[in-house]
Parts: C-alpha cells; structure tokens; sequence
C-alpha cells in the first residue's frame, strides 16, 4: 500500500469530519420536532348567558279623590303617592293635600283618595278608607263615587245614584242645602246627613 501525502491526509480529515458535521445535522433534526402553536382556547363566558332579561315589575293603583282625572293607573314598582297624583293629572284645586302623606310607598292594587278642603277648615276625605279615619272626615257629595255616598246613613244604592244624575244634569252642588234638590232626600235625610257631607 502506498503512503498517503501529507496533502492526502488533510483532504480525508477535512473529508470524514464534513460527514460527520453533516450525519450529525441529520440525525439530530430527526431527534428534535418542532413544538406546534397552541390553539387559542375558546372560553365560553356562560356567565351572562345565565342572566335573564329583567323585565320590570308594575303595580296598579286607583287613584280617586279630589283629583283632575281619577282612574285606575299603571306605576313602576317602588312608586310613592306623589307619582300616582302626577299620573291623575295633579290635585284638584279643593285637595286637602295637608292630610296626604306624598312619600307614602304604593302596592298593587292600593287605593289613594286624595281628601277634599272642608270650609269650616276639617280635614276631609272623600271615602273612609280605615277604621282610623279622623272622626271629622266628610263625604263629598260633589267628588263622592256611588260607594262613597252608599256609605252615608239613609242613603242607599237608589238614592246614590240619584245624586250622581243630579251632578250630571246640574253639575257641581254650590251649597249643601241643594242636597234637598235630589229626589228622594228631604229636609230630615239632609239634617241627618249635614254633618256628614262636604261639598
């Protein structure tokens, strides 16, 4: 066998270690995958999908009285005195409104009767609505529904109504003695009622 060079032996080493750098690159980037991206993760926020709408809750109340409009009135929930009268229009220019607690809370199917001015200054009302109704308190026979005027004494259902066709045919009463004026009420019925009524 011959003997290499000098020159041969440097090629072969330059030689096997170009190989070995290249089977070494190889192999290794077999051994080492490439780490994929992560998904993003979708988060499902059921959170607010658990929340049912709110849907407001609403009272009615009627609101009678000594005001411009009475009629039974749909409030939000939580509503005082105040916004029903400002529903009914406001008060009437003969509202007791002294003898009106204004902050008073609402429930479903409360009645607010708005007390009428009484000219000798009592307060009145146009319906007793408690057994703890001031022991002045007066029907008023120009602002009074057919049950209020029922619950006067000698007063029945007849003669209720007669005075409500009355107030349609001739409007408001201007005194309390045109009470006699109703078919049916005479001068006792009146002198038994007087200290009851109110205009």
């Amino acid at each position: 066998m011959e003997k290499l060079s000098k020159h041969q032996i440097v090629v072969l080493i330059i030689a096997a270690l170009a190989l070995g750098t290249g089977t070494g690159l190889f192999v290794g980037s077999r051994l080492i995958k490439p780490t994929p991206n992560p998904l993003p993760q979708i988060v499902n926020d059921s959170s607010s999908a658990d929340i049912a709408p709110t849907v407001p809750v609403s009272i009615n109340v009627y609101v009678t009285g000594a005001v411009l409009h009475a009629a039974v009135y749909t409030l939000p929930e939580g509503s005082i005195v105040r916004d029903a009268l400002a529903a009914a229009g406001g008060a009437a220019n003969d509202a007791d409104l002294i003898a009106v607690n204004l902050a008073a809370h609402l429930e479903d199917g409360e009645q607010v009767t708005v007390p009428v001015k009484s000219p000798d200054g009592a307060s009145t009302i146009v319906s007793p609505t408690s057994p703890t109704s001031n022991v002045h308190a007066r029907i008023s026979i120009n602002h009074g529904t057919l049950a209020d005027l029922d619950t006067l004494p000698g007063i029945g259902p007849a003669k209720a109504q007669a005075i409500l066709d009355y107030r349609a045919q001739h409007g408001l009463f201007k005194r309390l003695e045109d009470l006699q004026n109703v078919k049916g009420i005479g001068t006792k019925t009146y002198e038994d009622l007087k200290s009851l009524i109110t205009l």
